[in-house]
C-alpha cells in the first residue's frame, strides 16, 4: 500500500455521484453522500483538527443533533479529500461496539480497503487488540502505515453502546478497547488515529473505566447547535443540486418549530424527505435520476438544468402535529401497509408491536433505549412466522423508510442484528413511545415488572405452596400470560415454567374455593326454606287451636239452650224469646262448624303450598350477606391519570374492616383544584382520633407514590348538619398515584 495516491486513488476519492434523493431521512449520512452534506463545515475543520493533534477525539452532544453524520459525511471525505490533493493516502474505516466490540473493529479494519475481508487477516487484528497497551502499534504493524507512510483514521460511532455491551456480557472487551484508546492517545504510532461519537449522557460512565475519564477530558468536542443560517443551508442547498428548491418560507418554518426539539436534524431531514418524495410520486416528471459519476478533482457539483424545476413550499407542510406527527403517521403507514401486504391483518399488526417493544428499553434513569436484538431472536419473541416478520422488518428499513436497521433491502441472515434507526422514532411515534401512558415501550416495560413479581410469588409458592394468587389475580394473569412466550420471559429472568405452575395452582386453588362456595350457598338455602317452613307450620297450629276454642265454646252454648228449653215448660209467655235463643245459638254452631270445615280446608292447603315452598327454597341462593356499613371514604383525584391507582386504592379499601363496620367507597371524583400534598379529611374530633388515624395508617401501608396526613377540619365543620357521620375525604394532588402491587392482588 502507497503513501501517495496513485490516479485510481484519485479518481476513488473526488468521484461525484449524487444519491438518489436530495435528503437522507430520519438515518445519518453515509460516507458517499458528502455532496449533499451542508452546514457545517467549520466544525468539521474544527473535528479534523482535534483529531490531528490528539491522535484520539471523542465527539459527544445530545442524541439527534448529528454526531455521526458529521463524522461520516464530512469528517472523514475531508481526510481523504485534502490530503489526497497534497498526494497523501488516507484510508478510513466505521465500527460499532454492537454485541462484538472488538471483533467488529477488527473486521471493519480489514476491510479498510473496501475488500470482503480476509478471516485470517480479521483474527489477526482481533488478537493484536488483546495487546492492551501494544494494541496501536501491533494494529500499525498489520495497516503497514510506518512502512508506506499510510494514515488511517477509525470511527467507532455511538461508543455508548460499549457500555451497554459490558453490563450485559461483563467489562473484559471494554477495558481493552479502552487500553488501546488510552494508548493511541498516549504513545500513538504513525499514521493511526481514532475519533469516538458519544451520547452526552452517558460522559459520566467513563469514569468507570481507568483513565477513560482523563482521556474524555483531554480530547473532547461538544457539538454545537448549527446557528440559523446553517440550518437554511443544510435545508436549501441539497435542492438545488437536484434542480429543485426550497422556499424560505418552508425552512423558517421548519427551522422555528423543532428550534426547541432535542431531534431536530433528523427530523428536519426526515421531513424534506418526505414532502420531496411525495412531489415526486404526484409530479412523475420531475423524478430525479443520479448525476453520473465524474472523477473531477476539486470542482463544483453541476446544476441538473435537464430536468423540470421544483419546488416544496409551506403548502407541502403538514398543517396538525409538526415532523414529529409526520414521523408518526410514517410509521403508521408502514404499519398499514404491512396489514394489506401479510394478512390476516391483525396477526400483522400483532408482529409490529411486539417487534419494537422487543427493540427498546426503559433503562434505569427512565430513559427510552434501543435495543438491538438479532433476527434469529426477534422470531422467538414474536412468536410469528418467519417470512411474515422478514416481510415487516424489509418495509421498515427500506430505502425511504431507513426506520429500522441494517438499511436497505439485502437479505438478512438470522444472526443479522436488528435495530430501532434512530432515538428520534421511540420518541416522536405516538404509538411506540410518544404515548407515555399506553405506548408500546411502557406497556413492555410493565409487561416486565409483572413478570418479575410473578417469578417472587413463584419462588414464595416454592417454598410453601399455599402461597398462591388470588382467583381474580390469577384469571387476569392467565389472560395477560397467553400472549407471552418463554423466549419472551428470558428477557426479564425466565422462570416461564415455574410461573405456569404457579399459575396452574392458583387455578386449582380457585376452583377448590368455587366448589366451596357453592356448598355454602345451598347450605344456607336449605337453613332459610327450613327457617320459613317452621314460620308457617306455628301459624298454622295456631288457627287450628283458635278453631278448636270456638268449636267447644259453640258446644257448650247449645247445652245451655237445650236446658233452658226443657226447664221453661211453666215459662210459657217466655217461650217465644228461649225459641228464638235457641234458634241464634244454633245458627252460631251452624257458623262454627263451617268455619271449622274452612279452617280443615285451608290448613291442607297451606300444607301442600308449605311442600312446594320447600321444594322451591331448596334450590334458592343464599340471601345476600348485609353487614354493617362503616366510614365513607370518598376519593378525589386531580387528573385523570390517577385514575388507575385510585381504583386500585378502592378496591383495598373496601376489603377493610373496622370496629364501627366495613369501609364503603361511594366512587373516584376528578377535581379542577386540588392540596399541595395527600390528606385524608375528617370532619368530627372523635372520627379524626379513631376512624381517622386508622384510615391513614393503613392507606400508607400500600401507596408507594405519596403518603396521607390526616387533616382535622372538625374545627370548621363539626356542627354542620350536612355531612354525615363516618364521612372521609382522601385528596391527591397532582402526580401518579402508584400502590403497591400485592394490595392490589389481595
Amino acid at each position: 500500500m502507497s503513501a501517495k495516491v496513485s490516479g485510481s486513488d484519485a479518481g476513488r476519492v473526488f468521484r461525484i455521484r449524487l444519491p438518489a434523493s436530495p435528503y437522507p431521512g430520519l438515518r445519518p449520512f453515509e460516507k458517499d453522500e458528502w455532496p449533499i452534506y451542508f452546514g457545517r463545515e467549520r466544525m468539521a475543520d474544527a473535528v479534523v483538527g482535534g483529531i490531528l493533534k490528539n491522535r484520539v477525539l471523542v465527539l459527544h452532544g445530545d442524541s439527534g443533533c448529528g454526531k455521526s453524520s458529521l463524522v461520516r459525511a464530512a469528517v472523514l471525505p475531508k481526510l481523504e479529500q485534502e490530503n489526497a490533493r497534497g498526494s497523501l493516502c488516507w484510508r478510513t474505516c466505521i465500527a460499532l461496539p454492537g454485541q462484538a466490540p472488538l471483533w467488529n473493529l477488527a473486521e471493519e479494519l480489514a476491510r479498510i480497503d473496501g475488500d470482503q475481508p480476509d478471516p485470517e487477516q480479521v483474527r489477526q487484528f482481533r488478537r493484536a487488540l488483546n495487546f492492551r497497551a501494544g494494541a496501536p502499534a501491533a494494529i500499525a504493524e498489520l495497516l503497514k502505515t510506518s512502512a508506506d507512510g499510510l494514515h488511517v483514521c477509525i470511527l467507532i460511532d455511538q461508543f455508548e453502546e460499549l457500555f451497554e455491551y459490558a453490563r450485559r456480557n461483563g467489562p473484559g472487551e471494554a477495558r481493552l478497547l479502552t487500553d488501546f484508546l488510552l494508548a493511541l492517545h498516549a504513545s500513538p504510532p504513525d499514521g493511526l488515529y481514532c475519533v469516538l461519537t458519544m451520547r452526552s449522557e452517558f460522559i459520566g460512565t467513563c469514569g468507570r473505566y481507568a483513565g477513560l475519564a482523563e482521556l474524555v477530558n483531554a480530547t473532547q468536542y461538544l457539538l454545537p447547535r448549527m446557528d440559523h443560517d446553517d440550518l437554511q443551508r443544510a435545508i436549501c442547498e441539497p435542492a438545488t443540486l437536484y434542480g429543485g428548491t426550497v422556499s424560505r418560507e418552508l425552512a423558517l418554518r421548519l427551522i422555528a418549530d423543532t428550534a426547541t426539539e432535542q431531534d431536530q436534524l433528523p427530523l428536519i431531514q426526515h421531513g424534506l424527505m418526505l414532502m420531496h418524495r411525495r412531489l415526486v410520486d404526484d409530479n412523475p416528471e420531475v423524478t430525479a435520476i443520479p448525476l453520473p459519476e465524474t472523477g473531477e478533482a476539486g470542482g463544483t457539483i453541476p446544476a441538473r438544468s435537464a430536468h423540470p424545476a421544483w419546488r416544496l413550499g409551506l403548502h407541502d407542510y403538514p398543517k396538525e402535529g409538526g415532523l414529529a406527527g409526520l414521523l408518526s403517521m410514517h410509521a403508521d403507514a408502514l404499519m398499514q401497509d404491512a396489514q394489506k401486504r401479510f394478512p390476516p391483518a391483525a396477526e400483522s399488526v400483532r408482529v409490529v408491536e411486539e417487534l419494537f417493544r422487543a427493540l427498546t428499553e426503559i433503562n434505569a434513569e427512565g430513559q427510552a433505549l434501543r435495543r438491538p436484538r438479532t433476527l434469529r431472536d426477534l422470531i422467538a419473541v414474536t412468536g410469528g412466522d418467519e417470512v411474515r416478520l422478514r416481510g415487516i422488518i424489509d418495509l421498515y428499513r427500506s430505502e425511504g423508510a431507513s426506520l429500522l436497521r441494517p438499511y436497505g433491502s439485502a437479505p438478512l441472515e438470522l444472526t443479522e442484528r436488528i435495530d430501532i434507526g434512530h432515538e428520534a422514532l421511540i420518541r416522536c411515534w405516538r404509538r411506540l413511545g410518544g404515548d407515555q401512558k399506553d405506548g408500546w415501550l411502557f406497556r413492555e416495560f410493565r409487561s416486565g415488572m409483572l413478570w418479575r413479581a410473578l417469578l417472587v410469588q413463584a419462588e414464595s409458592f416454592e417454598a410453601e405452596p399455599s402461597n398462591v394468587l388470588p382467583p381474580i389475580a390469577t384469571e387476569e394473569r392467565e389472560q395477560w400470560i397467553r400472549q407471552r412466550n418463554p423466549a419472551w420471559a428470558e428477557r426479564y429472568g425466565g422462570g416461564w415454567e415455574r410461573v405456569k405452575s404457579l399459575l396452574a395452582a392458583s387455578a386449582a386453588a380457585r376452583e377448590q374455593l368455587r366448589r366451596q362456595e357453592q356448598r355454602t350457598r345451598w347450605l344456607k338455602g336449605l337453613g332459610a326454606a327450613g327457617v320459613v317452613l317452621a314460620i308457617f307450620l306455628a301459624f298454622a297450629l295456631w288457627q287450628w287451636f283458635q278453631a278448636e276454642e270456638e268449636l267447644k265454646f259453640a258446644r257448650q252454648q247449645f247445652e245451655v239452650a237445650n236446658a233452658a228449653r226443657q226447664q221453661s215448660e211453666d215459662l210459657k209467655r217466655k217461650s217465644v224469646e228461649a225459641q228464638e235463643e235457641l234458634t241464634r245459638s244454633l245458627a252460631d254452631l251452624d257458623a262454627a262448624i263451617k268455619q271449622k270445615e274452612n279452617t280443615s280446608r285451608a290448613l291442607e292447603q297451606l300444607r301442600r303450598q308449605l311442600e312446594e315452598q320447600v321444594k322451591r327454597s331448596a334450590s334458592k341462593p343464599a340471601p345476600p350477606d348485609t353487614r354493617a356499613v362503616g366510614p365513607r371514604v370518598y376519593i378525589q383525584i386531580a387528573a385523570e391519570n390517577q385514575r388507575r391507582g385510585a381504583s386500585a386504592l378502592e378496591k383495598y379499601l373496601e376489603r377493610i374492616r373496622l370496629a364501627s363496620g366495613r369501609v364503603n367507597v361511594p366512587g373516584i371524583q376528578l377535581v379542577k383544584s386540588a392540596p399541595k400534598g395527600a390528606v385524608l379529611r375528617c370532619y368530627r374530633t372523635i372520627e379524626c382520633d379513631n376512624e381517622g388515624r386508622r384510615l391513614v395508617a393503613a392507606v400508607n401501608r400500600v401507596l408507594l407514590s405519596t403518603k396521607l396526613e390526616l387533616e382535622d377540619l372538625s374545627g370548621r365543620y363539626g356542627d354542620s348538619a350536612q355531612i354525615g357521620q363516618l364521612h372521609f375525604e382522601i385528596w391527591f394532588p397532582e402526580g401518579e398515584v402508584v400502590v403497591r402491587e400485592e394490595a392490589q392482588a389481595q
